[in-house]
């Protein structure tokens, strides 16, 4: 056995140990996938991985992704190789206020790319770091932006639909600096695959368009060709499906599924290690000369960064590549749109297809798409404008998702983890529920994606119950981090849009109306003041309010309605335009928006009013939908449900004179 196949074989049986010690110590987590997929990890963070040993946020590095992120002890022992974290974190696997979750976490850990959490997601945020990499060359060159994308997935992913969906997408677009890597084990907690699932993967990859390679998932070898053999794929993408052994190396557990979720029994670590030519007793070891060994190409890694800083520095001598690169990392907007007049009647949506079409000229790094409802959500102009993505215009700007709306949200959260570009995606309201897996991770994360979710209400008439939300303002609400907003008018709306790109550390949920609405007579000026405050005095009246109107979107109008039908009665109307932003006022500030306890408060929301007591209070009216909707025209729906001026103000005045 030559030197370095002898230290090779040392570190691989060391980084075995690791795991097994890591799970074992937190009497917690996943071993025998981690060490199904040691091999070809190792062999790719050692030898393939392109990074800067001394900045885990190197733009042009490449991003490895481990959608398996129940896999996390294996990549947290990678982390440790490269010093990005210690064996002390390691120790602290799975405990409160440790670097080493049970699933890789964005922003707690460096090197890790992506929050996957539920399986399946993290295929889909690789495909969007891969098409952010793909534009960002294209628009940027390829001397400061050209790297790849590398995903780690196994049997549990890919039975997700939402891994299937983003990869068709892969292969559609041709992203052929994206590779995954699929840890073909056989086992998943319940047992063998094939108590759930036969389906031929390969097949499904190629049918897809992807370049598929299969080898030996535990052959060191076949690995590395088969990575040289991606890397020189210059059409499609590629997996490498790696045919491994669960529990690889175990003394007596290999292929258990009991090993999946499970920590090793302390004899069967003992005997493995031992198996290994280890000392069974010792936990943790890392020897020096397996880092040394590891960390032995790092002066060429640092080389290859300080080239690129010169390359970029050199770059910015040219003025309009400075202006790009500031746009694509460091821009804030500055956009002046022409204002709609008072009195016209302007839907929601229509008012942020104007926004992005003026957007998209100042800001050439937007990208995003629609869920194949481009003249419904107001993205076709631009979609016109910008172009499709695809494999043969990699400078399109339009992703033309098709009727994927989980996937697009995943792709979404990976085209922001990337950085360089700002990105939203658009579809009906009622379909939220679809893509509320890759919202809730998205929050966590707090990455900056803009969700434009469109006919927004019952107002959307004759589709019926199953096209019209009533549940899904509330739940989107619900999700910690998330920012929902749901403008009242056109100019509103404009000013929430500005506000939602010009930041960078939230996802919006920006919810908007199919129907027109009136514009009312505020300036965009005001807008762009009071949206940051979430809730404000929309209309105010003389002297201490009797009676707050709260409401948002389309019903602030038909607060003015009830406004009106409601005689010498001091009123004041407060559009809770975000929730979110509202409760992060200080407390004076929203006292006084919300008045003292002797006003009476009302709400009045075309959803379910459950969530509304924390602003009306006990004595308070709520008014609403705790139904599901009905097919019929819009405003014949709103009198079914009694959110109509004069119901809602007799009930306002019969509520008084019972507390009078």
């Amino acid at each position: 056995m030559s030197d370095k196949t002898k230290i090779e074989q040392q570190s691989l049986n060391t980084i075995h140990a690791l795991i097994m010690d890591t799970v074992r110590n937190a009497d917690s987590g996943h071993t025998g996938g981690p060490l199904s997929s040691l091999d070809f990890t190792y062999v790719l963070f050692k030898e393939f991985l392109s990074f800067d040993p001394d900045d885990p946020n190197w733009k042009n590095r490449d991003r490895f992704v481990l959608s398996a992120g129940h896999e996390s002890a294996l990549l947290y022992s990678m982390l440790t190789l490269i010093g990005w974290i210690t064996v002390d974190d390691l120790k602290k696997f799975r405990q409160l206020n440790s670097i080493t979750p049970g699933h890789p976490e964005f922003r707690l850990t460096p090197g890790v790319e992506s929050t996957t959490g539920p399986l399946g997601q993290g295929v889909g945020n690789a495909v969007g770091m891969a098409v952010a990499e793909s534009i960002l060359r294209s628009r940027l060159g390829s001397d400061v932006i050209d790297h790849y994308t590398y995903v780690l997935h196994g049997d549990g992913d890919i039975q997700e639909p939402v891994a299937q969906g983003a990869i068709a997408l892969a292969g559609h677009w041709g992203l052929h600096k994206l590779i995954a890597y699929y840890d073909s084990n056989d086992i998943q907690i319940s047992g063998k695959i094939g108590r759930s699932d036969s389906t031929n993967y390969r097949e499904m990859y190629l049918s897809h368009g992807w370049q598929v390679i299969e080898i030996n998932g535990h052959n060191l070898d076949e690995i590395r060709v088969a990575i040289r053999q991606a890397q020189m794929e210059i059409e499609k993408p590629t997996v490498i499906i790696g045919n491994t052994i669960m529990a690889k190396n175990t003394f007596s557990m290999e292929g258990l599924a009991s090993t999946h979720g499970s920590p090793l029994p302390e004899d069967e670590i003992q005997s493995t290690k031992k198996k290994l030519g280890l000392d069974p007793l010792r936990k943790f070891g890392l020897p020096d000369e397996i880092l040394e060994d590891f960390r032995q190409s790092f002066k060429y890694y640092r080389q290859d960064v300080s080239a690129w800083k010169t390359a970029v520095e050199r770059r910015n001598e040219d003025p309009e590549f400075n202006k790009n690169w500031q746009l694509a990392f460091d821009s804030k907007i500055t956009l002046d749109i022409d204002p709609y007049e008072f009195g016209d009647k302007v839907a929601t949506r229509k008012a942020w297809g104007r926004f992005l079409e003026a957007y998209h000229l100042d800001q050439p790094f937007i990208v995003g798409g629609s869920a194949d409802l481009e003249p419904s959500n107001a993205t076709a102009g631009f979609a016109q404008a910008v172009g499709d993505y695809s494999k043969e215009n990699t400078l399109g700007r339009n992703f033309a998702y098709g009727v994927r709306e989980f996937p697009m949200g995943v792709i979404n959260n990976g085209i922001a983890l990337h950085g360089g570009l700002k990105v939203f995606g658009a579809t009906f309201f009622v379909f939220s529920d679809y893509e509320r897996p890759a919202l809730r991770v998205r929050a966590l994360m707090e990455i900056p994606v803009i969700s434009i979710y469109t006919h927004d209400s019952i107002f959307v008439g004759e589709d019926g119950p199953t096209h019209q939300p009533v549940e899904h303002l509330m739940a989107c609400r619900t999700i910690p981090n998330l920012i929902v907003a749901r403008p009242c008018d056109a100019n509103e709306t404009i000013a929430v849009c500005k506000k939602a790109f010009a930041q960078s550390e939230s996802p919006y949920a920006i919810i908007l109306s199919r129907q027109s609405l009136e514009v009312h007579n505020k300036s965009p000026e005001f807008y762009d003041k009071q949206v940051s405050l979430g809730a404000y005095i929309h209309d105010e009246c003389d002297g201490d309010p009797q009676i707050i109107l709260m409401a948002s979107g389309s019903e602030v109008e038909l607060a003015y309605s009830v406004k009106k039908r409601i005689k010498n009665t001091n009123i004041r109307i407060v559009n809770f335009v975000s929730w979110e932003l509202f409760d992060k006022q200080e407390s004076s500030y929203k006292s006084s928006i919300l008045g003292s306890e002797n006003s009476l408060k009302v709400s009045i929301e075309a959803g379910i009013t459950d969530g509304w007591q924390k602003y009306t209070g006990i004595n308070g009216l709520n008014f609403g939908i705790d139904s599901f909707g009905t097919s019929a025209p819009g405003a014949h729906a709103a009198e079914h449900f009694n959110l109509s001026a004069d119901f809602i103000a007799s009930s306002i005045i019969n509520k008084i004179k019972i507390l009078l």
